[in-house]
């Protein structure tokens, strides 16, 4: 090559070479002026400066000034593993002059930075974004590369779950108000919105479909960190092509109308746009606690034990809605929990295990601990609730066989009882309860407990959404299928009066069968009270004996033996009368003034309670509160037996002539007489009469005689169940030795007494130890497991197979599994 062309070339590489360079260092200077002059940082900084010199208005403020520096300043964060630059164009946050600035001048609101040095939290582990960056739209996080851009003002309260637990931030005493200094405008209603999500959140029931930290449902996604993810992490392939990709916005989206950003969700749409923007930021608050950083934990405070309201609300609500009638889950069903008849059939127990341990081949999941992470205290809170929605029931002293009609109970009776008790009420699945010996002996007391309070864990609903008078006619269809009792002028009729020893031979073996082995062979008495000595048969008449038959004494083991015909009352009251050797005594006339029942009280317990119990309830002595009794008792044999006792009984007379334990004057039995008269017409448990039996001997007794059909421990088996708290809670010690004592006639129980048909293993005396023994049990009030089924043999899986073919299948399928209709 020439050397004239290699210079050519030379002269064109130097001036490229010159181009290049010229270019470069015009660009790098470009570069400098961009980055240190004309760069966003530079120019809000330089305004900032001139801003600071605006508001110098002292020596310390034109000294500030002075002091100020255009340049990138920074909060070094090594707990964060970052370096924050924000506050280079938020210079004002603390400086209270700049409160009344725009953006980005203006001092941070309300009281955060008290508590939050910038120092040592920076910035972004509130607002987010990039930190390091000093460009206004990297800084906000704006890039296509940022994970977390800058929250917008309403969300920011969402990052407070860093490092507070959620339950410390919400409410007027909560952290977040706390901060706040002003308490309106914008920042308040931020932190309303916040609270409103996490109210829609918890009262929604979200917590039924979606788990946090290991506590909720799984039919949708786990939430526990859901703040923390990235929109990476979202489906946005049924998005427009112009809609937004971040995940405030997918979320917001998404409750508002689940099924077209997710098709195959069930989640229901929320009602509204505001509710969607709370629960937006409400669900961005989910997030990995700092708090090992801190010292600070996400553990609940001692004392915010959730209700069990609140409990049912949170976990509960989304699939059977907020009063337990249905939720709003597109195309699931389920059932009706707030249902009278539900609610009258389904025992607590049975919600506490369904609950425990879900139902399989449904939606249904276990909420136990290892699964939706309820405790079984939680689950009582819920159980509780759902309880709450079931009435308190009808007042048992508004509920009388006498008030009722007996057509209008058989109709309640057919719909609600027949079922298991026979149309007749002569037993199913459900108890005889038109067996003489049981009608005999049920005061309208046990019977309206029944009714309305059931008997939980077993067959028997509590019917507490039937009023008074529903639960009043139903007695009176029962006491309808007793023998209408005969009249006194009946029994007379028959020749009562006369006392024919025939008559009274008759009564002899009358009493032996049904009377002696409570009263004793010649009626002195045993489980009952003495009923031959001259104390009483001189004092009473026949009417009061007619009376004492016929009516017995509810709530005691005195039957009401009115199916008996007027014949053999007659012949019972003539063989009491053949005992009847000496006149009659003349009542001596008490005080012609009514006594002070609240003074008769005061002597009462004093002279009366240690024997006859509290408010004349029965004790070791007879229940003298009884109101048959009290209805049969003139005054004046009140005053005869208080006044001289009963000879031939541990009752003493308590006038000072007699003698007694206590001394008494006339007045003072007046009073005492007042006082047992009130306390007949107030209502009252059953009588109990605790100390008088032994139960360790009741509990040999019970395991010879009973357990073989009642279960070992009174649970059930054959017999029904016994160890019931609401059974021994309606029954009166008297109606419990009267059932061992008469068994009930039309079914299996026979009388367990010595003498009588039955099995005849217990001597009368030991009654009272049965009875001991039976309220000894220390029954579990929850979590009872179920008891065995008394006979699994084919003959009782066949006879089961065609009842559910018959009744249940139609609902709940061939094979149990369900149907469209079930």
């Amino acid at each position: 090559m020439k050397e004239r062309d290699l210079e050519a070339i030379d002269t064109r590489v130097k001036i490229g070479l010159l181009v290049v360079s010229s270019a470069t260092i015009v660009c790098l200077a470009a570069a400098a002026l961009r980055e240190n002059v004309f760069a966003d940082w530079h120019r809000l900084r330089s305004q900032y400066a001139r801003l600071l010199k605006e508001k110098a208005t002292d020596a310390r403020g034109e000294a500030a000034a002075r002091q100020f520096e255009v340049r990138i300043v920074q909060n070094y964060l090594p707990e964060f593993g970052t370096a924050d630059r924000c506050i280079t164009c938020h210079a004002g946050v603390e400086d209270p002059r700049m409160a009344d600035e725009p953006q980005p001048f203006t001092t941070h609101p309300g009281r955060y930075l008290e508590f939050h040095d910038p120092a040592k939290f920076g910035c972004t582990v509130c607002h987010q974004g990039q930190g390091s960056a000093t460009e206004i739209e990297d800084a906000h996080g704006r890039s296509e590369f940022w994970d977390y851009p800058l929250l917008a003002p309403e969300l920011v309260r969402s990052t407070c779950t860093k490092c507070h637990p959620r339950e410390a931030l919400f409410g007027d005493e909560g952290l977040i108000a706390a901060a706040d200094a002003t308490g309106k405008g914008a920042f308040a209603s931020a932190q309303r919105l916040f609270e409103s999500g996490r109210t829609a959140f918890v009262e929604g029931g979200c917590l039924g479909c979606h788990a946090i930290d290991g506590k909720g449902g799984t039919i949708g996604p786990d939430l526990t960190l859901v703040g923390e993810k990235t929109r990476h992490g979202f489906d946005f392939s049924h998005f427009g092509r112009d809609e937004p990709r971040s995940v405030t916005y997918w979320l917001r989206k998404h409750f508002l109308d689940p099924r077209v950003v997710s098709p195959t969700s069930i989640m229901p749409a929320v009602s509204s746009e505001q509710e969607a923007d709370a629960l937006t930021a409400y669900v961005l608050s989910l997030r990995r606690p700092l708090g090992q950083l801190f010292g600070r934990g996400r553990s609940t405070a001692p004392g915010s034990e959730l209700s069990g309201r609140e409990l049912y609300l949170e976990y509960c609500s989304a699939c059977h809605g907020r009063n337990g009638r249905g939720g709003r889950v597109p195309g699931l069903r389920t059932p009706n929990l707030n249902n009278p008849d539900t609610l009258a059939a389904a025992s607590d127990d049975y919600y506490r295990f369904i609950i425990e341990s879900g139902r399989s081949g449904s939606r249904m999941p276990a909420w136990g601990e290892g699964h939706g992470g309820l405790s079984r205290g939680e689950i009582d809170r819920i159980v509780e609730y759902i309880r709450s929605w079931q009435p308190d029931g009808a007042d048992v002293v508004e509920v009388r066989a006498a008030f009722g009609d007996a057509r209008v109970g058989r109709s309640y009776f057919t719909g609600l009882c027949a079922g298991c008790h026979g149309r007749g009420a002569e037993g199913g699945i459900g108890n005889s309860l038109d067996s003489p010996t049981f009608l005999a002996i049920a005061s309208d007391q046990f019977l309206a407990e029944s009714i309305i309070y059931g008997r939980p864990g077993t067959a028997m609903p509590a019917w507490k959404h039937l009023p008074a008078q529903a639960v009043s006619d139903i007695l009176a269809y029962l006491r309808s299928l007793r023998r209408p009792a005969p009249s006194l002028g009946e029994v007379v009729a028959t020749g009562v009066g006369m006392g024919t020893r025939r008559n009274a031979r008759v009564g002899s073996v009358l009493f032996h069968r049904h009377c002696a082995s409570c009263h004793g062979d010649r009626g002195e008495g045993l489980i009952g009270p003495s009923i031959t000595s001259p104390g009483f048969l001189g004092v009473v008449d026949d009417a009061y004996i007619y009376r004492a038959i016929t009516e017995g004494r509810p709530g005691t083991a005195m039957p009401a033996w009115q199916h008996l015909p007027a014949a053999d009352v007659s012949a019972l009251i003539a063989f009491l009368r053949s005992f009847d050797s000496g006149p009659r005594l003349h009542l001596v006339r008490g005080p012609i003034e009514r006594g002070d029942p609240l003074v008769g009280e005061i002597y009462y317990r004093t002279a009366c309670q240690s024997c006859h119990g509290e408010a004349g309830s029965g004790g070791v002595g007879p229940q003298i509160a009884n109101p048959v009794f009290l209805d049969s008792a003139t005054d004046e044999m009140l005053f005869q037996w208080i006044g001289y006792g009963r000879p031939g009984t541990a009752m003493k007379g308590f006038l000072p002539a007699a003698q007694g334990p206590v001394a008494l004057r006339r007045g003072q039995i007046a009073d005492v007489i007042a006082y047992l008269r009130e306390a007949g017409r107030k209502p009252h448990r059953p009588a109990t009469r605790p100390g008088v039996g032994n139960p360790v001997l009741g509990k040999r007794l019970y395991e010879g005689t009973c357990a073989s059909c009642h279960g070992p421990n009174g649970q059930g088996a054959s017999g029904p169940q016994l160890n019931n708290p609401v059974f021994l809670r309606a029954a009166s010690d008297g109606f419990l030795a009267a059932t061992i004592v008469l068994g009930r006639e039309g079914t299996p129980m026979k009388s367990m007494v010595r003498g009588q048909e039955g099995i005849g293993q217990i001597e009368p005396r030991h009654v009272q130890d049965l009875i001991a023994y039976m309220r000894s049990w220390q029954y579990p009030e929850r979590w009872r497991t179920t008891r065995s089924i008394p006979e699994i043999t084919m003959r009782a899986v066949e006879e089961g197979r065609k009842n559910y073919q018959a009744y249940c299948s139609g609902c709940h399928g061939p094979q149990g599994r369900g149907s469209r209709d079930g």
